[in-house]
This record gives structure tokens, C-alpha cells and sequence, in this order.
């Protein structure tokens, strides 16, 4: 998504409407991870963020940001080592702050003070005690106090440019002791509405995301497609209902959009089923009915599972993680594009036979010849440089043996064949 412009921007939004968000969050500024030219009003990043913001609202929908703690410029803390936050058992991110040097405090505000005021409406605003945020020196040693003083500051200064945002606090990630003590505290602390996932418990509407389950890190983190896990989903959000508000995956690709749709669905329609989603899923975003439906639909519930060699094919040229159905499955999407022509132009399709693919060069198999496999996965990649040359240019940039038909010695299909011409020879 970092390399998307605008126009791709759009399309994404207008399709999570479709599929029923009535709120879409996003990241507008990782100081440390931007320069101070990102911050200028008339930067490529600040218009950006300032415009996907305007769309949220435009499409109807509610506007969520993620906002860091205490991260600021990596220059500005080369320019004064000593507002460095402490390195220790938080998690720290990129140009972390100490929020209670008071200099680098008054530089934590400017920064998001700009972007509060120059984003056209904020409805939600979260921000955690750590992931982006955190100190361990001994100023910010009690650290729930630290993080949720800083916090409501922070809050409150939103507020004074979006009269009616509404508050998320989270603590994952933080040790029991203190997560419990942010806990204990948020429990007087109306200036919060919600929080995120943890700390349950805490007098507030939970809005699950921390564990709604993982979707994007799963599976590869898109670098073999799409992990659907749509029966974990749907036992996530059918288990886990006390005191939900409402839910929010995190994104970090187009791999996500089947889970993303399924957690939409689910949320949404308490009547539906991994199944009814993934056959909903087939017929309205791929555009195929009929038997290949069932066929697609049932695919993308099987595709996902653990289907990764542990590299262990170096001393058993027949190992390999079983996988039962992953030829057929490749087989299924393949007479689905014959027989619909316009799965040809739907980088959805794509996304998830590349997937199907990439499993199959995880068994030992004769079913369909090496050759045929090798093909696809060029056309796949071939494809995404069409239709979404962001996720193309991605994969381009990953090391060879990440492409399962650029390492034939690491893939267990592949090295199954390598091996016994060695042994022939």
C-alpha cells in the first residue's frame, strides 16, 4: 500500500464500502518513519493522507486513525541525543521521544498538533502504549501513568479540533503488572471510550483488533498470496463476544482482502458462515457461478493451512508438509478461468491462484507437470504487473528463493525432482 497513488487509494475505499465498513482507520504520519519534507502541507505523503481522509468522509464513512505516542523525526533526535527514549523491554519503533523530557515533550505535541488540525474530520482516535511508543528511563519507569497522562494531552488536544472523537486506548504488549495498572486507572478515566482488544476489564466497550485474529503477518505476509482463514474467523468472532463494540482488522496488503471481507461479513450478519462468505466472496468479487462457485468457494476455505516446507528437504528428499487437495485446487482455479474469460482482468483471482500455486510447490506431486506450475507462476507475477503494480513491484524486490520457481534446490516439488536426477547421475 506505501507505493499506492491516489486513484488506487479510491478504488480500495469504494470497495471497503461495498462491502459494508462504516469506518475505515489508517496510519497518517509514522514520524519516524518520514522525513521532515513529508510534513511540509504540500508534500506527496501529507496531501496523500490529507485525501484519503476526504474520501473516507465523501464515501460516507467514518474516519479512524492509529496515532504513535511519542515517535518524532530520527533527525531531530540526531540533532538532540538526549530526548532519546530509553531502549528496553517496550517496544520501540522508529525515532521514539522520551515524553517526560519536556523539550522533546513540546516537540511530540507540535507534530501531532499538525496533523490533528490539518486532517479534515477524525472520528476515532487510537493510540497504544506501545507498538510506535515507549520509554523505559527512570522518569517514564511507571509508565501506564506516563503513557495515559501523555495520552489524554494528547486526546484532548485532538478534541479541541474534532469537538467529537471518540478515544481508544490499548495495552497489549505491555507485562501483566502493568498492563494491569493501565487497566485500574482507565476505569476512572471517562476521557476514554473504548479500548482496543485490552485491557478487558477496564469499564470500556471493547473494539476488537489486537487478536480479532492476525490476518496480515499470516501465512507469509503476502509474499505467496493470500492466507484465508476464514473457520478461524468465524470461531474468533463467534467465541469472542462480551462486551464487543465492534472490530477492525489490520491491513497491510491486498493478500488481505478475503479475510478482510470475511471479517466485514461476519461482524456484520451474525448468521453468516465461512461458507456463506467464501460463496458469497466467488460470486460477487470474482464474478463466478455455478459449480466452479462451489469449487472456488471450497478452495479458498482449504487454502491457507500449514503448508510451508521447514527446509528440512536437505536431508529428506521426500519431505514435505502434507497437503491433501493442493494439485486439485490448482486445477479448480485454472478450468474457472477457462470458463470465465474475465477472471483474466480480476487481480483478486490472481492473488489467490498464486496462493494455490505456491502450496502446490509445497508437496511431492506428478499430477501437474512441473513445467505447468513453473508457467502460472510466472503469469500470476506477469498479471500483477498489470493490474496491481504496486504488489508486483513488491514481489520483484523479494530474495530469489522466495519465488517458488526461481529456487528449484528450496521448494520441495521442485527439489523432490532435482534430487533424483542427482541421485541418477
Amino acid at each position: 500500500m506505501r507505493y499506492w497513488q491516489f486513484s488506487r487509494w479510491k478504488r480500495e475505499l469504494s470497495d471497503l464500502k461495498k462491502m459494508g465498513a462504516n469506518t475505515v482507520w489508517f496510519i497518517p504520519f509514522q514520524f519516524g518513519q518520514r522525513n521532515p519534507e513529508d510534513y511540509e502541507y504540500d508534500s506527496d505523503h501529507w496531501s496523500l493522507q490529507r485525501a484519503i481522509c476526504q474520501e473516507i468522509i465523501d464515501l460516507g464513512m467514518n474516519v479512524g486513525i492509529y496515532s504513535t505516542l511519542n515517535d518524532v523525526f530520527e533527525s531531530t533526535l540526531e540533532q538532540h541525543p538526549d530526548w532519546k527514549a530509553s531502549n528496553g523491554v517496550l517496544f520501540l519503533e522508529e525515532g521514539c521521544a522520551c515524553p517526560s523530557n519536556p523539550q522533546a515533550w513540546e516537540e511530540i505535541l507540535r507534530l501531532r498538533r499538525k496533523v490533528f488540525s490539518e486532517l479534515p474530520r477524525i472520528d476515532y482516535l487510537m493510540t497504544p502504549a506501545t507498538d510506535n511508543g515507549g520509554c523505559c528511563c527512570e522518569s517514564c519507569e511507571d509508565w501506564p501513568t506516563v503513557y495515559l497522562n501523555s495520552y489524554k494531552i494528547q486526546a484532548e488536544l485532538c478534541r479541541s479540533f474534532h469537538p467529537d472523537v471518540k478515544v481508544v486506548a490499548a495495552s497489549h504488549a505491555l507485562s501483566l503488572n502493568r498492563h494491569e495498572k493501565v487497566e485500574k486507572i482507565l476505569r476512572n478515566s471517562p476521557w476514554v471510550d473504548y479500548v482496543a482488544d485490552i485491557p478487558r476489564g477496564a469499564g470500556k466497550p471493547i473494539i476488537k483488533y489486537y487478536m480479532n485474529p492476525e490476518t496480515t503477518m499470516l501465512g507469509g505476509w503476502g509474499k505467496w498470496g493470500p492466507c484465508p482463514i476464514l473457520p478461524i474467523i468465524e470461531r474468533a468472532l463467534r467465541t469472542d463476544t462480551k462486551n464487543i463494540a465492534g472490530h477492525i482488522q489490520y491491513v497491510e496488503g491486498i493478500h488481505d482482502d478475503v479475510n478482510r471481507f470475511a471479517i466485514l461479513k461476519m461482524a456484520s450478519d451474525q448468521k453468516a458462515t465461512a461458507q456463506s462468505v467464501a460463496e458469497e466472496y466467488v460470486e460477487v468479487w470474482l464474478g463466478v457461478t455455478g459449480e466452479s462457485k462451489k469449487k472456488l468457494a471450497f478452495a479458498i476455505l482449504e487454502l491457507g493451512g500449514g503448508v510451508w516446507a521447514d527446509r528440512t528437504t536437505y536431508v529428506d528428499p521426500n519431505a514435505c508438509v502434507p497437503n491433501p487437495g493442493a494439485d486439485q485446487r490448482v486445477l479448480d482455479f485454472l478450468i474457472a478461468r477457462s470458463e470465465f474469460p474475465n477472471l483474466e482482468n480480476n487481480y483478486r483471482y490472481w492473488l489467490l491462484l498464486y496462493r494455490a500455486l505456491c502450496e502446490s510447490m509445497n508437496i511431492i506431486s506428478d499430477e501437474i507437470p512441473l513445467e505447468k506450475l513453473h508457467a502460472e507462476l510466472a503469469l500470476c507475477r506477469e498479471n500483477f504487473g498489470k493490474l496491481e503494480p504496486a504488489y508486483a513491484y513488491w514481489l520483484s524486490k523479494l530474495f530469489p528463493f522466495l519465488l517458488p520457481d526461481q529456487a528449484p534446490w528450496v521448494w520441495p516439488r521442485s527439489f523432490h525432482i532435482a534430487w533424483k536426477k542427482e541421485i541418477e547421475k
